[in-house]
């Protein structure tokens, strides 16, 4: 038996055939647009294609609305869940973003989607990223204890001491092209390792 909310065993070894992106700006690629985003940029060398459904200024309440029209519609085998920086902005509390990302797991459970939760992106803003961190560190929790797959930029956008990469940033939370472009390198290997995508 296994735990609510947690993939089956057999969920975890579907082959990936196409991953929808749900997320905020971040995901949407601020402020460059789209084809210079994450997405955008792996989506080239990837043989499964990818769909960028980041919207600027979207929190995780926002993601719960449009689930079923900007993911379920897409029939993906996969989902890119990234999401916290305007609730952590907007100081929503940590009990109010629990709900939501514990709501959108339902949804991927119903529609036999396998969620990826992407932890949110490091900001160079000390309060901004007080309340993100705390966002992240239940995420790590929630993650392992529900056998969720996981995706972590934080090694593109930070130094080996944890600080902020400012070469990796436009402002204190959008990544900069550079920035982007680290982002899509993380997500390409994490395809390769992760999701065991051979051949590209």
């Amino acid at each position: 038996m296994t735990k609510s909310n947690e993939i089956p065993k057999e969920m975890q070894s579907r082959p990936v055939s196409k991953i929808v992106c749900l997320g905020d700006s971040i995901t949407w690629g601020h402020p460059y647009g789209p084809d210079y985003s994450w997405v955008g940029l792996a989506a080239g060398e990837l043989p499964f294609p990818l769909v960028n459904r980041g919207i600027n200024g979207d929190t995780a309440e926002n993601l719960l609305r449009r689930f079923e029209d900007d993911v379920a519609a897409h029939d993906p085998s996969h989902v890119v869940i990234m999401i916290g920086t305007n609730d952590a902005n907007l100081k929503l509390s940590l009990k109010s973003y629990q709900k939501d990302i514990k709501h959108l797991m339902d949804k991927t459970e119903a529609h036999g989607i396998i969620p990826i939760l992407g932890l949110p992106v490091p900001s160079n803003d000390r309060w901004l990223e007080y309340r993100l961190e705390k966002y992240r560190f239940w995420l790590m929790h929630y993650i392992q204890e529900r056998s969720h797959l996981m995706l972590d930029f934080r090694p593109a956008m930070l130094f080996r001491d944890g600080t902020v990469n400012l070469e990796c940033y436009s402002d204190d939370t959008h990544p900069s092209k550079t920035g982007y472009s680290r982002m899509s390198l993380v997500f390409k290997e994490y395809c390769r390792n992760s999701l065991a995508i051979a051949g590209f």
